[in-house]
């Protein structure tokens, strides 16, 4: 199993990643492989509405706009569980 852990804060020590390392540890001594992510080291944008995905025979929830987040929504697919953490 695959698990994949992925800190949306900025915080890298802080109240949201604690938990998440937490359980990142967890689910290593359950016999899981982990790959854990802080978001904000990734350079992304969000969408811009260029409407590819909308296009007939596009595969939905992909990125057309190449950057660093574009494998790590591959890993998402991939992953049997998926832990995410954000500050609000």
């Amino acid at each position: 199993m695959h698990t994949l852990v992925l800190n949306a804060s900025p915080g890298k020590a802080w109240n949201t990643a604690k938990p998440l390392k937490s359980a990142a540890e967890g689910a290593k001594s359950a016999g899981s492989e982990v790959d854990y992510i802080d978001l904000y080291d990734l350079n992304f944008t969000g969408c811009r509405s260029c409407m590819l995905c909308k296009r007939e025979g596009a595969q939905r929830c992909r990125r057309y706009w190449k950057d660093d987040l574009s494998p790590i929504i591959d890993k998402i697919f991939r992953a049997g569980a998926l832990l995410i953490g954000a500050a609000i």
